[in-house]
């Protein structure tokens, strides 16, 4: 299919796609496209890198970015268990909230910090209802100066014990979701539940959340809009999926999976890519189907592992394969490719 192909020649513009990692994206196309993907297939061109920035207009590494940087040399030198894991999504938290939070909205989640009053905060995504926003169950009504928020949010990181949060809200009103900034006293009112086992050799618990509360209308956060938000997961997913090859790798020297040299070759080839595109963004523009791209092949990888024998350890394989839906689903990842194809097309 032509849309293999995208995937592979845009890849294939950041480093080498060894023959092993491209059998996986053909087989994951195949095994994974609906009937829409089909049709359109040759209307698919290959996935290109953002345009260059002007000079004035180059964005070098942040602070946050070099501490995300300095969490992920420690993944590759202990894998993602223990505080790997939350130090990188706690990077994460940091440099979206960064982007969508006012000046203001900052420093009042400083000070929850300073007193005391919290010390651990997330962004609550999947929601009770479904996938796409038009199944929200977590809905938002304005009334005068204040917000009536219904909550319905699940697998949230650590969600069981959360001091405060940003919730993102479904309304009559858009057809894209609000993130709404749910400080300690509000959030203390919502029921929080511990789902399912934990992750990562008991290091990583998810949580449900659910309830009612009122919060000002001034707690949204609406900093950056929706171009923030492409930029955003055009940094995390690679810096995510550089995370998962490095943990991949420090499983296989712990002996706790068992790799053939082809898929060290793949997974070395991918952490290579993943990095030179988040590089990239010091001095381009976002592209936001190539960290797609990047995420999709992770994803091929980790589900290989499991399904042809690398890995004999169950939990092992369980978090393989939750990571795979993190950040985008291979079903996910494709179908935000091709809509983003579409509309550079007409």
């Amino acid at each position: 299919m032509r849309l293999e192909q995208a995937l592979i020649q845009g890849l294939s513009e950041l480093g080498e796609v060894p023959d092993y990692l491209k059998s996986l994206i053909h087989a994951g196309v195949v095994a994974t496209v609906d009937t829409q993907m089909i049709v359109d297939d040759d209307d698919f061109h290959a996935i290109e890198l953002g345009k260059p920035l002007l000079e004035n207009l180059k964005t070098p590494f942040t602070s946050i970015e070099e501490s995300i940087e300095i969490t992920l040399s420690a993944i590759s030198a202990a894998g993602l268990a223990k505080n790997n894991f939350h130090s990188l999504i706690r990077g994460f938290g940091s440099l979206l909230f960064g982007m969508i939070a006012s000046a203001a909205q900052q420093q009042e989640v400083a000070s929850w910090h300073e007193s005391g009053l919290a010390n651990f905060g997330g962004f609550l995504m999947a929601d009770g209802g479904g996938s796409s926003i038009h199944q929200w169950s977590t809905v938002f009504a304005q009334n005068g100066e204040t917000l009536e928020l219904d909550v319905d949010k699940i697998w949230i990181i650590e969600g069981h014990r959360l001091d405060y949060g940003s919730i993102a809200s479904a309304s009559s009103q858009k057809l894209f979701p609000t993130s709404i900034l749910v400080p300690p006293e509000q959030f203390g009112q919502l029921k929080k539940t511990k789902v399912g086992e934990p992750f990562l050799d008991g290091s990583l618990q998810l949580g449900n959340i659910s309830g009612k509360v009122v919060v000002p209308k001034s707690n949204i956060l609406s900093g950056g809009g929706l171009a923030s938000t492409a930029v955003f997961l055009s940094k995390v997913r690679p810096r995510f999926v550089r995370a998962l090859m490095a943990h991949t790798l420090w499983l296989s020297a712990s002996g706790r999976i068992l790799l053939r040299p082809a898929q060290i070759d793949g997974i070395r080839s991918l952490e290579v890519i993943a990095k030179r595109y988040y590089h990239s963004l010091v001095e381009r523009k976002p592209s936001l189907p190539m960290a797609l791209a990047i995420k999709f092949a992770s994803n091929r990888i980790l589900l290989d592992l499991v399904a042809t024998g690398s890995v004999t350890d169950r939990s092992v394989g369980r978090d393989l394969m939750a990571f795979t839906r993190m950040e985008g689903s291979s079903y996910r990842c494709l179908l935000e490719i091709c809509g983003k194809l579409k509309v550079r097309q007409a």
